[in-house]
């Protein structure tokens, strides 16, 4: 995705180009003039108020510009917006928005949530170290944690044969704009760890399209904090592009298989790849909470979003 910020508060688009380029490889910043032909092929992040532009240049930019704005009083229903003080991620997500529908390929990720992917190179434990990652987020850094179903066989389901197709109903109140209703088709354990209400066995999320499973992502987002997506070791090209777009991918081995996932990634990709080299006893400990510390940073702020950021997260 390319942006391109056309900001008059030096300082603070200084600080907002740093971090919006740190946070993502596949995010594009250009610091752009007074001439938007500058930023072709960008959604445009500006403070310029949309009632200091031509009415005509207003229509034609609306579609790709996303407005920052110092207060609510300011919003306007026409433009897409966001609060100059939000965070990081918040931002990336309206922009996000803003560009995929420019661009017409659909919704993206909602940036606002966390997506870990985690794949393993047998599917024999890949169930097992998702719970065990999701529980110890909850119990590290709260927040709510969602594991999705990513391989054809579904070991996070329920053992009660569902009527219902769920998953339909809940692709399609996604796409109604009814993202509220997913207190009916998904579930939490003990721990707190949420699953989708599905069987177990045949997994229907492994044969949804790429539009679908981005659907899919969209929406639960909404609810979540964190999207755990197991997909042990389903390497199909939806989960292979999944992956590119997730903010960490966590590769849990013993080393007995060859699965050539770093050549399916490619070598911009390589940087969120987290590899644990599962041994059995405190080494897996260790290598968790390490885990944990490359997927939040060290940093309080590095935690679980918030919707009252005050700062430009640095």
């Amino acid at each position: 995705m390319r942006i391109g910020v056309m900001i008059r508060d030096e300082e603070y688009r200084d600080a907002l180009v740093e971090k919006m380029s740190k946070y993502d490889n596949d995010i594009f910043v250009n610091i752009i003039g007074g001439n938007v032909k500058d930023a072709s092929g960008s959604v445009i992040l500006t403070d310029v108020p949309p009632s200091e532009l031509d009415s005509e240049v207003l229509a034609a930019l609306k579609p790709r510009t996303v407005f920052i704005i110092g207060s609510e009083k300011n919003s306007r229903s026409d433009c897409s917006t966001v609060f100059k003080y939000c965070s990081i991620s918040e931002m990336i997500s309206e922009i996000s928005l803003v560009y995929n529908r420019w661009r017409g390929i659909g919704p993206g990720i909602d940036h606002t949530a966390r997506l870990i992917t985690v794949i393993c190179d047998s599917d024999a434990y890949s169930a097992e170290r998702c719970r065990a990652l999701a529980g110890q987020i909850i119990y590290s850094h709260g927040g709510s944690v969602l594991i999705l179903p990513l391989s054809y066989i579904n070991d996070h389901g329920i053992n009660d044969t569902l009527r219902s197709n769920s998953l339909s109903r809940l692709l399609y109140s996604i796409q109604c704009g009814r993202e509220y209703g997913l207190e009916g088709v998904t579930y939490a354990d003990s721990y707190g760890v949420s699953s989708l209400l599905l069987n177990n066995g045949r997994n229907p999320v492994a044969y949804l399209d790429e539009d679908e499973l981005r659907t899919l992502i969209f929406g639960l987002s909404k609810k979540y904090d964190i999207i755990i997506g197991d997909a042990a070791s389903c390497f199909r090209e939806e989960n292979i592009t999944l992956m590119k777009e997730s903010d960490k991918i966590v590769f849990f081995e013993r080393g007995r298989r060859t699965t050539g996932i770093e050549e399916a990634l490619g070598t911009e990709t390589l940087n969120k790849l987290i590899r644990i080299k599962l041994k059995g006893g405190t080494e897996d400990v260790i290598a968790m909470d390490d885990c944990l510390r490359r997927i939040f940073g060290t940093e309080s702020n590095e935690g679980i979003k918030s919707g009252n950021s005050k700062e430009i997260r640095r």
